[in-house]
This record gives structure tokens, sequence and C-alpha cells, in this order.
């Protein structure tokens, strides 16, 4: 299965390392790295996360990468990232439709 990061998606990865190294680059590359390896172990077998209790009529799933929840949409060729935000963040529907 492919694996298409969105723009919403790389973008908040790089917004996630840039926050991050403000006080460790170390720590910072080491976030993006677990979330990108959550990324290619969850495409094996999409059907694990959970629905994304905000909005229950798309067809989106998220798994946690904690702090992080990681938002994708599949199918069966494609493993879509439509975005990433912390456990904090609200997930806002504009975030969802520019991921798409």
């Amino acid at each position: 299965m492919s694996i298409i990061w969105s723009s919403e998606a790389r973008r908040s990865l790089r917004s996630i390392q840039k926050f991050i190294a403000q006080d460790s680059e170390f720590y910072a590359t080491r976030m993006v790295a677990r979330i990108v390896e959550r990324v290619e172990r969850v495409s094996m077998s999409p059907g694990q996360g959970h629905p994304v209790h905000e909005y229950p009529e798309e067809p989106l799933k998220e798994v946690h990468e904690s702090p992080y929840r990681i938002i994708y949409g599949f199918s069966e060729e494609t493993f879509r990232v439509v975005t990433i935000v912390h456990f904090k963040e609200q997930l806002t529907k504009e975030r969802l439709t520019r991921g798409h």
C-alpha cells in the first residue's frame, strides 16, 4: 500500500519539528521519526485505528503517537495521512478538508 502525506500533514509534521526543536533538536528528530514509523506500521493494517470522534460522518480514522493524533484515510491501494494534531489542539473541519 502506498503512503501519501497530504500537504496539511507535511505542514503539521514540520510545525511539530520546529516547535520541539526550540528546546531540543534531538527530541524533535526523535518525535518526527516516531510519527513516521507509526504511520508506516499502521498503513500495514489501517483498520486498526479509531473513528475520529469529532467527525463521525467522515471516512477517517486516527491512531495516537503521544502526544499527537494521526488522522488518516485509506482505500485498498493507498493510505493517506490527512493531518497530525496535538491532543490539546482542537481538530477543525478546515484542517480535515485541507488534508483531503
